[in-house]
């Protein structure tokens, strides 16, 4: 007879969450980068348009931010930048933690140019932010 006392069953459940999440987690090998950006922006715009001249995808954040963010996260993309309100950057990191991913605390030139000249038209509410895939 097994017996289980209730700290074991207490960390068996509290095992459940992280054992479905690795389930989730991208099993292909990291490839490329996807830029995301608000389109309400002009920061975002600008961010777009620049990534587009360079021949980059650059995809709007639209609708159900969770389930856009975990459309993107499934691609397995190497680095993730984007360009929004502070809001939809913190719904799409909850996502990008759950799927293997950091913040980068690098500033990249090019993003922070964008904004900065962008940010009077935008009241300050345009944020820049990378996300790189954890090792």
């Amino acid at each position: 007879m097994i017996r289980a006392t209730r700290r074991a069953a207490l960390a068996g459940v509290l095992a459940l969450p992280a054992a479905a999440s690795l389930a989730k987690a991208p099993k292909r090998k990291p490839n490329g980068s996807v830029l995301l950006h608000d389109p309400s922006l002009e920061a975002g715009r600008r961010f777009a348009a620049a990534a587009q001249a360079r021949g980059d995808e650059a995809l709007s954040i639209e609708g159900d931010r969770i389930r856009f963010a975990r459309a993107v996260f499934e691609r397995a993309p190497a680095l993730v930048f984007g360009v929004s309100r502070a809001a939809d950057a913190v719904l799409i990191e909850e996502v990008a933690r759950e799927a293997g991913y950091v913040a980068l605390d690098r500033k990249n030139e090019a993003m922070a140019d964008a904004i900065a000249s962008a940010r009077s038209m935008d009241r300050g509410a345009a944020l820049g932010w990378i996300f790189v895939r954890s090792a």
